[in-house]
């Protein structure tokens, strides 16, 4: 088993060599929204053995984003995150209980796209940043950086 994680955890870093930490949080919410259209696919098709392995594999995505979070940090951010992927996982695995799984998962899509998509946008504002310089201690910080902060 050791082996065969490490093998694992070789494969995953060439794949994300030179990626950013938030390039790396944005593809697991987009493989976690294709695990959900998996889900509402297989619902639709009446596979449901298929359906709850991709709600399986969504929940254990954003899992891995709770579990990633620095809990050393006492930040509410930290909180309303952790708070937000238990949330979100445990309304993966309810869907099949649902009165209406479609709707429920159509939700859930609806969640985590929000949430890919406010990462994008600190991904490029942390981009944006990157590229400007940053002024010597002592000097006003340009008008201009209202748009990037």
């Amino acid at each position: 088993m050791k082996q065969g994680s490490g093998v694992a955890t070789r494969a995953y870093r060439s794949v994300h060599a030179g990626s950013s930490i938030l390039d790396i949080v944005i593809s697991v919410y987009d493989a976690a929204i294709i695990d959900l259209l998996r889900a509402k696919d297989a619902r639709l098709g009446g596979r449901l053995d298929q359906e709850l392995a991709a709600l399986n594999q969504a929940s254990h995505r954003v899992l891995g984003l709770r579990n990633a979070l620095d809990s050393r940090l006492e930040s509410k951010l930290v909180g309303h995150l952790a708070r937000f992927y238990l949330t979100a996982s445990f309304q993966m695995l309810a869907v099949p209980r649902r009165k209406d799984p479609i709707v429920a998962v159509e939700r859930l899509i609806r969640q985590i796209r929000q949430m890919r998509d406010a990462w994008r946008d600190v991904a490029a504002r942390a981009a944006v940043a990157a590229q400007v310089a940053i002024p010597p201690a002592g000097e006003a910080v340009p008008r201009d950086w209202n748009v990037i902060l």
